[in-house]
Parts: C-alpha cells; sequence; structure tokens
C-alpha cells in the first residue's frame, strides 16, 4: 500500500521560544486561577492500557512546568490495565525519562472546592524532540493533517458506567441506585447524584448533551457534546475522573468495565463522528444511502475495512471481546447500518433540528481504549479512505446475525484480543499512521493483557479490572 504524504509530517523539535511562550501563558493563567481557587493542578496522560497517569504540581510552579514538564519514565506504557508489568515487554526497564508538558489549551476546574485543576500533558524527550510513542502527540498530528486538507472532524464520546455499593467490592456486585432499564424511577432514585454530577460538569466547562439511566442494574450514561477529536479526547479524560470523584463522595463504587458481572450487560465508550470538507459535510447532501456522499461512501467502506485493526484500540481488554456478542446491541459484526443498532458502524442521517450533521456511531468502542490512540487511527483512516476510495457494501438492515445476503450470518468482527491484535500487527495502514515505535509497543501491551488474561478464569477475569482504575 502506497504511504499518505501525511504520513511524513511529524511533530516538530520544542524550541526555546515555544518553552517561553508556554511559560508566559501559563503566567498570565495564575491570577484567574487563583481566583477561583486552584492551588494543585494534576497533569495527566493516558498510557497504552487505557489507564490515566497522574503528576501534580502546587500552581506556582505551572509556569515552570508548562515550559519543562515534570519528569515520567516510558516504563508507564509497560502498566497493563491492574497496574502490574509484563516483563515481555521492550518498555518493561528502569532506563531513560521523558517530560510530561501540560497542553495548555486543555486547562479545567478538576474540583474547585478542593483546590484542584486539570490538564492533558503531552510527552517529550528531554532534548525536547517529541516521543514517538505519545498517544496524544499522534492524535495531534492526525488532527492537523486532516486539517491541512481542509477536512473538518468533530467527534463525541459517550460513557456508561454502573454504581453499587462499596460492599460490591469484595463480594457480589449489586446496583447502588434501584431502577428500571432507561427508567425513570431510576432517575428520580439517583437525582441528587445526578445533580452532583452535572454541577461538576458544567463547573468544568464540559459541554454535555445527555445524562440518563442505561439500560443495565445501576448504570448510567453520559453523552459528551461534539468537539475537535483531540478536545474530545480530553473531554473523555476528565469527565471519567469527575464521575469517579461524584460517585467517591456518595460512598459507591462506579465501573467502567467492559463487563462487570457475566450474566448482564456491560458498559460501552461509543465514539461518534462527523467529517466536513471546506464546510460541507460529507455523510450528507448525496445521492447515496441516506444522504451519502460520494466521499461519504468511501470514508464508511475504508472505516469499514480497517475495523478489525482498530478493534484492539477500541477494546483494549481480553473481557472486552465478551461484551461483543450478538442480540446485545454491542455490534460486533462488520457491518454498517442506517441506525441500525447491531451494526459495528451505524450512520445517523442529519437530524431534523437545524445543524444537526449526519455523523456515524462506532458502536464496538467500549472504555478500555485509550482515547488518543483510537481517535489518531481513526482520523488516519479517514485520510486514506478518501484518498484511496473502495467500494461501500449495502447496509445492513435489521439483526444481522440473520440478515445477510443468502439468510447466512453477516462477518464477525474478531472474538478475541489475540485475533483483534494479529488484525492491528498486520495492518500496514496503522504501521504507517504510527509509526514503528508506537504501533510496535501498542501491540505489546495488547499481547502481554492476552497473556494475563490467559490464566484467570472467567470470573477472575471480570473480577480483575472491574474496578481498574479504581475510584
Amino acid at each position: 500500500m502506497e504511504a499518505a504524504a501525511a504520513w511524513a509530517v511529524s511533530t516538530p523539535l520544542r524550541s526555546r521560544a515555544q518553552r517561553e511562550a508556554a511559560a508566559a501563558h501559563a503566567t498570565q493563567l495564575l491570577p484567574s486561577l487563583r481566583e477561583r481557587g486552584v492551588r494543585q493542578v494534576a497533569i495527566t496522560f493516558v498510557n497504552h492500557a487505557g489507564s490515566a497517569l497522574a503528576k501534580a504540581v502546587p500552581l506556582r510552579r505551572l509556569p515552570l512546568v508548562a515550559s519543562d514538564g515534570v519528569g515520567f519514565s516510558p516504563v508507564a506504557d509497560a502498566f497493563g490495565p491492574t497496574g502490574l508489568v509484563d516483563p515481555l515487554q521492550s518498555l518493561a526497564c528502569p532506563d531513560g525519562d521523558l517530560r510530561l508538558v501540560p497542553a495548555m489549551e486543555s486547562l479545567r476546574l478538576l474540583d474547585g472546592p478542593a483546590g484542584w485543576a486539570w490538564v492533558a500533558g503531552e510527552r517529550y524527550e528531554c532534548d525536547g524532540a517529541p516521543y514517538a510513542a505519545d498517544q496524544r502527540l499522534f492524535a495531534r498530528r492526525w488532527q492537523d493533517n486532516l486539517a491541512a486538507q481542509d477536512l473538518q472532524v468533530q467527534a463525541g464520546f459517550e460513557i456508561d458506567w454502573m454504581v453499587a455499593p462499596p460492599e460490591a467490592a469484595a463480594g457480589a456486585w449489586s446496583a447502588a441506585v434501584a431502577g428500571g432499564p432507561y427508567g425513570a424511577d431510576r432517575l428520580v432514585a439517583g437525582l441528587d447524584y445526578l445533580n452532583a454530577l452535572a454541577e461538576a460538569l458544567d463547573a468544568a466547562g464540559l459541554d454535555w448533551l445527555q445524562l440518563h439511566p442505561e439500560y443495565g442494574d445501576g448504570q448510567f450514561e453520559l453523552s459528551l457534546a461534539p468537539a475537535p477529536p483531540l478536545a474530545a479526547a480530553d473531554q473523555l479524560v476528565v469527565a471519567r475522573l469527575l464521575i469517579q470523584r461524584v460517585t467517591q463522595r456518595f460512598g459507591w463504587l462506579c465501573s467502567f468495565s467492559p463487563v462487570v458481572t457475566a450474566d448482564r450487560v456491560g458498559n460501552g465508550g461509543h465514539l461518534h463522528l462527523s467529517v466536513c470538507r471546506g464546510g460541507l459535510p460529507l455523510l450528507s447532501g448525496g445521492q447515496g444511502v441516506a444522504g451519502l456522499s460520494d466521499a461519504g461512501e468511501a470514508l464508511l467502506a475504508g472505516l469499514l475495512h480497517e475495523l478489525p485493526a482498530l478493534l484492539p484500540l477500541a477494546c483494549a481488554l481480553e473481557i472486552s471481546y465478551q461484551r461483543l456478542i450478538p442480540s446485545r446491541w454491542a455490534a460486533p459484526f462488520q457491518v454498517w447500518g442506517v441506525e441500525n443498532r447491531e451494526a459495528a458502524l451505524r450512520l445517523i442521517p442529519a437530524g431534523l433540528l437545524e445543524g444537526e450533521p449526519a455523523h456515524l456511531e462506532l458502536k464496538v468502542a467500549d472504555l478500555s481504549a485509550n482515547p488518543y490512540l483510537l481517535v489518531g487511527a481513526v482520523l488516519a483512516v479517514i485520510d486514506t479512505a478518501l484518498r484511496q476510495p473502495r467500494p461501500l457494501p449495502p447496509p445492513v438492515v435489521g439483526d444481522p446475525e440473520h440478515a445477510a445476503a443468502g439468510g447466512g450470518q453477516a462477518p464477525l468482527l474478531p472474538q478475541s484480543l489475540e485475533q483483534a491484535g494479529a488484525a492491528f500487527a498486520a495492518s500496514a495502514l496503522q504501521q504507517q499512521a504510527m509509526g514503528k515505535p508506537l504501533h510496535r509497543t501498542v501491540l505489546e501491551a495488547r499481547q502481554a493483557e492476552v497473556r494475563r488474561a490467559a490464566g484467570l478464569v472467567e470470573a477472575e477475569r471480570i473480577a480483575s479490572t472491574r474496578l481498574c482504575p479504581s475510584p
């Protein structure tokens, strides 16, 4: 496959002028942050296993840290979902150091009364060169690449989670809030909790669309408003932290795990996308199915083709694949459909409300994903799909398990992390889009998770990541 020219674009060395400008910008922010009661700033990045890791600094040091960053060992990307390190990974060594540099445009209030703010971090080598395996820099690079082609992408995540009483940590999982699926009774029972969460989201300046009970016992869903992909990934990270914080205040546990108990539906983390070129939407206004333009059809076809290789980025745990089973609206089929919730790619046509664009939903994603890796990889696929269009198969109507041509079952996506990892390893597109260091170390992380899970029975696998990260 011929490499796209955009793959040659790289993040430049941080110059002294850039460092000084970052410090000056942080200095300008100090008075307003102090007025809001901020005394500490948490800088986070999300490692290959999807865990948000943090270092905190006092507010007075923020200008220096904006310039020079704080130290963080590369071994952090060898941490598995439970925090343990698989020694077979190339990053599982004590050598080296990186600088975690705050991306000041992402700064948000985390907990005002407690005096905490949050900011996303990006990692650089000590000489100022971009760290080749940094996930947020990868997503930033691909967002910039598409913008240079006059392509505008908006993204937004859904967050599912379940709440349980504290005794569930040591025993059987149970719901902290009673009520039926999507039930108004659960809304009323959890009204104080949801009100506290809404206030925390608003205080952080996070724009959200919906907050409501979901299908599972004690399950809720938050839909974040569309934003540029990098900002959408940032929003997911800080929203999860806020959910954990509010849940903790109520004395409960929360689980974002794709499988909380073997007999119940799990938690998803669906990704929504809309794409425009020169301000004109690609997913509507055309002559194709549901108004797809030719470019929109190419975009869907490219994503559909690359879905197996995207899967280990969207579903990073072995138990993620226990959620991807037919007839649970978890979308385990490599098909697309118009408003079909069993298709891995769901096209939502333009709405009746003015300005509501047509968009895609990647339904297979769950919250084990590193959102920066996922959006960066999806943007790379969009680039290739538009450069090298392929034909789009017809949409599936009805249950894909029975709706394929000839009455057979539609093609299933990989049914295990090992199978998905093999597709990712073989993807020339992802190899070139990520570069060797990032692609290799992400693959090593997925292989480490396969080895970790192989030594556990089903109940142990579920329990081992039910509360990771722990609230």
